[in-house]
């Protein structure tokens, strides 16, 4: 007769499990690497009051799954609710599964006249993909994730691409340079920067901003956050265009991440964008990272093709799949 398996028991996470599930997500997507360092990070910034619950899954003392559910800072329109399950199969995967719907239900918003939709994010090559698209979860957006690695990337390649910016009077500056003194008058420059270009960021649905209270908790107010980070296109005294360059996520060594990067309407097809990446990419280089990664969505074209033209190398794309409320448990 068979020994039957050990048991698995369900058990809220606590601060001190957060590098064992580091390790787990690591472990089970190597191509998504975690550390306890870039968990955290994304905890500080969640909202007073805002709901965020983990479950993990052990066995014999290991961990074999985990079930999230949020209010995530990226899809902040009424309603929605993240949901993010990983497990090492399909049956404890479903397991999991009801566990964060069960949890979701006892929350005030599903049990309201407030249409509810449930999110999560994949990579496309993930058995987490083809699982949740059995359970009636439909793509709702497409990212490419692309790398440059720096140390074979040629900026001589595009020298006529920057002089075009600087011909049109186009300079580099982080805010740093820009005199940031950590005012809310200069907090508030940068800020209406940012949502005037996320305003123009190609996506599925357009991005609803932070207000200036979250985002300044969230962005400046960060101990991750660095002046010297951004980089400020500017022509006299005009802010047209910015690159962001983050600090890095522990678990990918070497890499610095490049956010938002765009420009003024009235200011593109005149170089700006191309002087923002390439610049961005020196820079990096300069300070000792050796490679450079981003997202863009598949529509973005313009940004994908400088993207393609610099090196970057595209890796399986992240979906965003989600599931109208009530889902099927």
């Amino acid at each position: 007769m068979a020994t039957p398996p050990p048991p698995v028991t369900l058990q809220p996470a606590r601060p001190e499990d957060t590098g064992a599930l580091a390790a787990f997500l690591t472990a089970l997507h190597p191509d998504t690497p975690h550390s306890a360092e870039s968990l955290r990070r994304t905890d500080v910034g969640r909202l007073p009051g805002e709901h965020h619950a983990v479950t993990l899954a052990w066995q014999e003392g290991a961990l074999v799954g985990m079930v999230e559910t949020e209010r995530a800072r990226r899809f902040t329109r009424p309603g929605w609710y993240g949901l993010h399950v990983h497990a090492t199969d399909d049956a404890l995967r479903d397991r999991l599964y009801r566990h964060g719907l069960h949890t979701l239900g006892h929350l005030d918003p599903p049990n309201s006249q407030v249409p509810v939709t449930l999110h999560t994010t994949v990579r496309e090559h993930w058995p987490e993909a083809s699982w949740l698209q059995r359970l009636g979860w439909q793509e709702h957006e497409r990212m490419w994730i692309s790398t440059l690695d720096l140390r074979t990337f040629t900026p001589d390649a595009f020298t006529e691409r920057r002089a075009r910016a600087d011909r049109e009077g186009v300079r580099m500056q982080t805010l740093a340079d820009l005199g940031w003194d950590d005012s809310e008058l200069l907090q508030r420059r940068y800020y209406a920067l940012v949502i005037g270009l996320l305003a123009d960021v190609p996506t599925t649905d357009p991005i609803d901003p932070w207000p200036f209270e979250v985002w300044r908790a969230r962005i400046v107010q960060s101990p991750d956050f660095r002046p010297g980070g951004p980089l400020i296109a500017t022509h006299g005294e005009d802010w047209i265009g910015m690159t962001e360059l983050y600090v890095p996520r522990p678990g990918i060594p070497g890499t610095l991440h490049q956010g938002l990067t765009g420009v003024r309407r009235e200011w593109r097809g005149r170089g700006a964008a191309w002087a923002l990446k390439l610049s961005g990419a020196e820079r990096a280089r300069a300070q000792g990272w050796t490679h450079v990664r981003t997202g863009n969505h598949v529509t973005n074209r313009e940004m994908l093709g400088i993207n393609d033209a610099m090196g970057f190398v595209r890796e399986p794309a992240s979906v965003v799949l989600t599931l109208p409320w009530p889902a099927n448990p």
